[in-house]
């Protein structure tokens, strides 16, 4: 059993792979559309296998057989499996401005959209974006209507006018909303995350991290955004939402697989300074920490995720509870000696 269940792993991470593969081929233009087709046909085939991938796998004629996957896309898995990588997929990351492509979640920002951004104003990253913003650099672009412009700056958490509420009430609406997603029968976890979890006197925003099998991202992402609390979808991709609540309060939504849960659920709790200082011992270890994890990033193996915990003993640190989390000197005091 034990067995079966790590060989499903490869068949999230391939479908992940493959639809992040099709998003950097829509990012391309028309001339790709037929790949992108191709590859999120295979990332929704290999999301709904029951059976491990690997049992296929070298075999090209099996994979061959499966819905959306022809020779190409089976030598990628067999690739993947073997090597842990796909280099078609590195290759492509080096082409596109991969960190923007998540953008093409929000409401009315499609591809053309994200290559105006990368090559007008040579934005590539997020952390650029924001700067840009910031500076007002898109007011005078073609394309971006103030509209639009407001969006972004609600999608990215950059309203300077909105208002923080007390803890107490944003205690009782995160957990009105969290209430109404354990409803949702495909939702297997579902936690606050934010400033919410670090019971900070005043909340800007409510988190919110899910696990779900991959196959019902699409539906509770759905289910989410039409909820009778819901005023106004300001996002809503496969993998996350941003709503506005009826009371004019902010909650931002993300779907991780099981293994990514604790790697979210740290990311998204925060303080910034908290994570920055253990991405920086990340990085001083040849490691990299993010949303899906923490890797090493010469063999890219995935070192720990599944639970805070897991991280924090990774790191030789006892568990640090959310509202510790500073970035003082906290983690010098969770040493393990």
């Amino acid at each position: 059993m034990t067995r079966i269940k790590a060989s499903l792993n490869h068949n999230k991470e391939l479908a992940v792979i493959f639809h992040q593969m099709a998003d950097c081929y829509r990012y391309l233009g028309a001339d790709e559309r037929f790949r992108a087709l191709a590859y999120e046909t295979a990332s929704r085939t290999l999301s709904n296998m029951q059976e491990p991938v690997d049992t296929l796998a070298p075999d090209i004629k099996k994979l061959d057989e499966l819905k959306g996957v022809g020779e190409s896309i089976a030598e990628k898995i067999i690739e993947y499996l073997q090597t842990g990588k796909i280099n078609t997929f590195e290759k492509l990351k080096k082409q596109v401005p991969f960190s923007l492509l998540e953008l093409m979640n929000i409401e009315s920002i499609g591809p053309a959209t994200i290559r105006l951004l990368h090559d007008k104003l040579g934005i590539s990253t997020k952390e650029e974006l924001v700067a840009a913003l910031a500076a007002g650099r898109l007011k005078n672009v073609k394309g971006f209507a103030h509209k639009k412009i407001e969006n972004l700056k609600k999608v990215l958490k950059l309203e300077s006018t909105k208002k923080r509420i007390p803890l107490e009430r944003a205690d009782r609406i995160g957990n009105g909303i969290l209430g109404e997603i354990k409803k949702i029968p495909e939702v297997q976890q579902s936690v606050l995350a934010g400033s919410l979890r670090r019971r900070k006197e005043t909340i800007g925003d409510i988190d919110i991290v899910i696990t779900a099998e991959h196959k019902h991202w699409k539906k509770i992402i759905h289910v989410i955004t039409h909820l009778p609390q819901v005023k106004k979808i300001l996002a809503a991709g496969q993998t996350k939402a941003s709503i506005i609540l009826k009371n004019d309060v902010q909650v931002d939504i993300r779907i991780v697989h099981e293994h990514e849960f604790g790697a979210a659920l740290f990311y998204l709790t925060g303080s910034k300074e908290h994570n920055i200082q253990l991405r920086t011992i990340a990085k001083q270890r040849g490691w990299k920490i993010n949303e899906y994890g923490v890797f090493d990033v010469k063999t890219g193996k995935r070192l720990a995720g599944k639970t805070e915990e897991d991280i924090y003993s990774l790191f030789g640190l006892k568990y640090i509870p959310p509202e510790k989390r500073l970035g003082k000197d906290e983690l010098q005091k969770a040493r393990i000696k």
